[in-house]
């Protein structure tokens, strides 16, 4: 419990709150805690933070920008509910002195696990023949699938997520490849490595996307990119929606090159999906819920929280959950 002379730490939540765990935790510690319940973007979340003075902030939906920093003038500690750090300003929180983090780790089973579905959906046209059925077609008669058995999956940032993804790929007999700056050598998975994102591209039937967005990756899947992939090949992105070009990708798809996409991340979000881009049949969208699990919405919350409450408390954070706290570096992989 919190001391009782000192005054109650004021946690905002961006977003609706966090797993019971997590507030139990608030809760323990005598924190007032403040949802927004909603995005807030601009004048209502410069007012919102104003209004309510955080000491620390935990980002789920929507952004903290260095506008809505200024208007706090306690803030203190900035936490990612998630692994996400581009809607967060990194560099207005550094020159502030605040240290942002992120719950590395605790989601990846989940994103993994969307990312999987993501690629069945494609490649089985799940969506679109649930979609037949329920108009009242059958199309047994003229349908044919791709199995993923004997594929090469191309793996973009093999961090945490990343590697229970090729796990889970070998599970169903896939080959992987991957991509990583910083984790070249091979681990215990059996996985190859390319030498860059082109070769990836090269090799892989199916690429998903596990890496951060920074100014090196934005866009990083674009027009020449696409156009590098094996025909049929399936891009599917669980990362962030900055790292492919959406007017590239809509217009590769109707040239047939491409397999299809699986996407539950959008530059923007809520997205406005143009028309063209939301008739094609081998493509599967997902409201960025890849962690929306009840199992990671806990581990995530509980890490995000205690990120919070024992900075706030005097307490070391691990840095390996730090985005950039002075010297720090970024993180490269999710």
């Amino acid at each position: 419990m919190a001391n009782a002379s000192d005054p109650a730490p004021r946690i905002v939540i961006l977003g609706k709150r966090l797993a019971k765990p997590a507030m139990d935790l608030a809760e323990a510690a005598g924190a007032v805690v403040i949802t927004s319940d909603t995005y807030l973007r601009g004048n209502e979340l410069e007012t919102f933070i104003a209004t309510h003075q955080p000491d620390g902030v935990i980002v789920r939906l929507g952004e903290m920008t260095e506008a809505a920093m200024a208007k706090a003038r306690q803030l203190r500690i900035i936490a990612k509910h998630g692994v996400g750090y581009d809607t967060i300003d990194v560099a207005a929180a550094a020159a502030r002195g605040i240290p942002v983090t992120i719950a590395a780790g605790a989601n990846a089973i989940s994103v993994a696990e969307q990312a999987f579905a993501l690629m069945l959906g494609v490649v089985r046209r799940v969506a679109w023949l649930d979609l037949r059925m329920r108009e009242g077609h059958w199309d047994k008669p003229n349908f044919l699938g791709t199995e993923l058995h004997g594929k090469t999956l191309g793996i973009v940032g093999f961090g945490a997520i990343g590697r229970h993804l090729a796990r889970i790929a070998s599970g169903f007999g896939m080959k992987v490849v991957k991509y990583d700056p910083i984790d070249v050598a091979p681990s215990d998975l059996g996985e190859a490595a390319a030498a860059s994102v082109e070769d990836l591209l090269r090799q892989a039937d199916i690429v998903s996307l596990n890496c951060p967005l920074t100014p090196a990756t934005r866009n990083m899947i674009s027009g020449p990119q696409l156009a590098m992939m094996k025909p049929g090949a399936v891009l599917i992105n669980t990362a962030r929606g900055g790292l492919v070009d959406l007017d590239a990708l809509a217009q590769a798809l109707p040239e047939g090159r491409l397999g299809g996409a699986g996407l539950d991340t959008f530059p923007f979000e809520p997205p406005e999906l143009e028309e063209k881009l939301r008739t094609f049949q081998n493509v599967v969208f997902s409201p960025h819920i890849g962690a929306s699990t009840v199992e990671a919405g806990e581990r995530v919350g509980i890490l995000a929280m205690s990120h919070v409450l024992d900075f706030l408390a005097g307490r070391e954070i691990n840095p390996s959950f730090i985005v950039r706290a002075g010297s720090a570096k970024l993180p490269i992989t999710a």
